[in-house]
């Protein structure tokens, strides 16, 4: 998917950037917490999976607010107001939104999405909230300046972002994150925004939701617990509350529930389930490579990864499902197939001049029409694929049972816990002590 290219809104207040994708009869416009700016929201493979499915369901509209990213500048004592960002709501809906139009918000973004929606009861037909919270999280439970004043120090070196993320910080992270940070906001607006968010409480709002809600909750920002958005959820007129562990961050089945909201087609009707192979792949430090090479010459390499997955595929008889982002989602009928194809793939990446990293586990799976595969054993894939190292496999005891003797070494990896998913886990990396003849 191409990122799009930025565009301007004018308003009286000021200017608003914004990018818009996607294609049908209706617009989604996706609000995001305010400390992420369009320059960064396609660096992340969650990020480009996701801005992949909310384009298959219409026209989507992503923006700045205005005193963040590279919209129009605010005085330091507006910025992050709920007032300034209902204002940019409004410009954005009625500016560049179509009838029918969904307003999806996320995090901290679902309370100016509330305010929005409260006083401007006709203005969409629809909201999504996802992983919703009436309050900031640390309402009540710090001191407002001395917190403000701690992300100002932090901020612009990625600790600030990531501490908010349910995502292992490594330094390949931190430094993407850290990046992220600088291109969202100065030191001081990033102090002057969590002020702000520590003033707001949208509570009494709630129940003047007038419109049709769905609220989700992911667990991809630890500090927003179930509980604040089960609150949410009970608070406004016939919601609906579902919760949907992510398997990584924004990679969850809460996709087919938001599919089923917005259009009102059950995807899931004429599936069904058996038993596959799932192998995740993923590069190691896509955004640094990226950078390194430019664009033209990172579409490129992408396009020979494209190939190369497909062809080794191919050979045994596997399928790729999609590509997510900077890796892949592959099924196979034999875990041994997989095995061999997640040797091949990982001994060629360097070539390219990257690593990948890769997991696999051997489940049922539950199948639908659009040719996704979805179901616990698919988020259990993902979830081993992001534990492992570059350059590595690690799999689940299931296929290191089920592949005895097929000229692979495994080593014990330990048991782990997978967010989300119930018991310990023991995984093991893999030595392939063969290889394929052409």
């Amino acid at each position: 998917m191409e990122t799009p290219e930025v565009r301007y809104l004018s308003t009286e207040r000021g200017a608003v950037a914004h990018q818009r994708f996607g294609a049908g009869d209706r617009t989604i416009v996706w609000t995001a917490p305010p400390l992420v700016s369009v320059e960064t929201r396609w660096d992340h493979p969650g990020n480009l999976r996701l801005w992949e499915f909310m384009g298959s369901l219409g026209r989507v509209v992503i923006f700045d607010y205005r005193g963040f990213g590279i919209s129009e500048h605010l005085p330091l004592d507006r910025v992050g107001q709920l007032d300034e960002m209902s204002f940019d709501l409004d410009a954005v809906v009625s500016g560049l939104a179509s009838p029918p139009t969904v307003l999806v918000a996320t995090g901290q973004a679902t309370m100016p999405a509330v305010s929005f929606v409260a006083s401007h009861p006709d203005a969409v037909e629809r909201l999504v909230l996802l992983n919703a919270t009436a309050t900031d999280p640390s309402r009540g439970r710090v001191d407002p300046q001395e917190w403000a004043t701690r992300w100002r120090e932090r901020w612009g070196t990625g600790e600030a972002m990531l501490s908010a993320a349910s995502v292992a910080i490594d330094d390949l992270r931190r430094r993407s994150a850290a990046r992220g940070e600088r291109l969202s906001a100065t030191p001081a607006v990033a102090e002057a925004a969590i002020l702000a968010s520590l003033s707001h409480d949208v509570g009494t709002l709630l129940p003047r939701i007038a419109v049709p809600t769905l609220v989700v909750h992911t667990g991809d920002l630890p500090r927003i617990t179930p509980e604040m958005s089960e609150q949410v959820a009970s608070a406004i007129p016939g919601a609906v509350y579902v919760s949907r562990p992510s398997a990584l961050f924004n990679w969850g089945e809460w996709d087919a529930d938001i599919k089923r909201f917005v259009t009102g087609d059950d995807g899931d009707a004429n599936g069904y389930r058996d038993l596959a192979a799932v192998l995740f792949t993923d590069i190691v430090g896509s955004t640094e490579h990226a950078a390194r090479v430019g664009d033209a010459a990172w579409r490129e390499k992408l396009g020979y990864l494209d190939a190369l997955v497909k062809h080794e595929a191919a050979k045994r008889q596997g399928r790729v499902v999609k590509q997510t982002g900077d890796g892949h989602l592959v099924e196979f009928a034999r875990p041994s197939d997989a095995l061999s194809t997640a040797g091949e793939l990982l001994a060629g990446t360097p070539q390219l001049g990257f690593h990948l990293r890769a997991g696999l586990h051997y489940a049922e799976v539950e199948r639908r029409p659009d040719g996704d595969i979805g179901g616990i054993g698919v988020h259990l894939a993902a979830r081993i694929a992001a534990l492992a190292q570059p350059g590595e496999l690690l799999v689940s005891r299931t296929v290191s049972e089920l592949t005895a003797g097929s000229g692979c070494s495994f080593t014990d990896r330990g048991v782990h816990s997978l967010k989300g998913i119930p018991g310990g886990w023991q995984l093991f990396s893999v030595t392939s002590d063969r290889r394929d003849q052409p």
